[in-house]
């Protein structure tokens, strides 16, 4: 059976690179982002963004919510059907349950449809949300990713216990609310990941940035598959994008 089975060493370097950038993408949606593919490729593999509270950075709600104003039960968070379906006549004040169109005991065609809770039969809003440190003010944060993805590196079918990836020039977007997110796959098929700022990528080449190599898109950065090497500071770092 094991001969069977299939790693991420059997896919082709383009599907890699997709796979990579799937795996980012979960990531992202862990910290509460949204993930968007942009339509054409700049340089930029995901567009992210998400709703915080302006004052405790919280993940914001921007769906609206169901409750009761008596007895405050969510429907936001219970099925739907749990609302009743009520309609009273302005004529007579006669409560009706269901789809009516006139008042069962005038007949009169003046209703007003009275959505209510099957709990305390108090009427049920539509309300916006705030965030639990009493604030109602909400910012959007956006910000652009590149991804790399590498496997480990093999030689003559032994590893080689390292990572590989390759960053050029052009991809040293001069944006504060640029990042990058490097997806280093082990051999047992986990994922890691690198999370820097594009300065955060700088500091660490150092001069490097200004050598032949790097200035002819031929520097490679190989490293450690098991500490990171000088990139272990950015270890699981998803919060330098906030």
């Amino acid at each position: 059976m094991k001969k069977n089975e299939k790693t991420t060493t059997d896919l082709s370097t383009k599907h890699f690179s997709r796979y990579g950038e799937f795996l980012v993408s979960f990531e992202l949606s862990k910290y509460g982002w949204n993930v968007y593919n942009p339509v054409y490729d700049e340089y930029i593999d995901l567009i992210i963004h998400k709703h915080v509270c302006e004052d405790c950075g919280k993940n914001w709600n921007l769906t609206p919510a169901l409750v009761c104003k008596k007895c405050g039960k969510d429907f936001s968070k219970s099925l739907k059907k749990d609302v009743i379906a009520k309609k009273i006549c302005s004529d007579c004040g006669t409560e009706m349950i269901g789809n009516k169109s006139k008042c069962t005991k005038c007949k009169s065609i003046s209703l007003v449809s009275r959505p209510s809770c099957n709990k305390c039969d108090g009427e049920v809003e539509m309300i916006d949300h705030s965030c639990e440190c009493g604030s109602k003010k909400y910012i959007t944060k956006f910000r652009t990713i590149q991804v790399k993805s590498s496997r480990i590196e093999h030689k003559d079918g032994k590893s080689k216990n390292t990572f590989a990836v390759d960053l050029k020039p052009r991809d040293l977007i001069k944006d504060k609310y640029h990042f990058f997110i490097w997806c280093l796959v082990d051999d047992k098929s986990l994922p890691h990941f690198l999370v820097m700022s594009v300065n955060d990528f700088k500091r660490v080449m150092g001069n490097s940035l200004s050598g032949i190599s790097f200035l002819k898109d031929q520097d490679r950065q190989h490293f450690s598959s098991k500490d990171f090497g000088k990139w272990k500071e950015f270890l699981n770092k998803f919060d330098k994008l906030e």
